[in-house]
């Protein structure tokens, strides 16, 4: 494989070009959640806090046994 100081510097920026590399990228924007997927992810999230208080929890008690 080459390296990118061994390619001619035409055809990187015909590349560029070519796959639209060089055009700045689209805004970002906040997606509104539904209330539904809101309350999906509280629940994810304490979802993964019992699991953390769980492997804590197990591991303690590991390291003490």
């Amino acid at each position: 494989m080459k390296a990118l100081h061994e390619f001619d510097r035409e055809t990187i920026n015909r590349l560029l070009e070519e796959e639209g590399w060089d055009q700045p990228l689209p805004e970002v924007r906040r997606v509104r959640l539904s209330a539904g997927q809101q309350v999906l992810f509280w629940g994810l999230r304490l979802y993964v806090l019992v699991m953390v208080i769980v492997v804590v929890w197990a591991f303690v008690h590991g390291a003490a046994g």
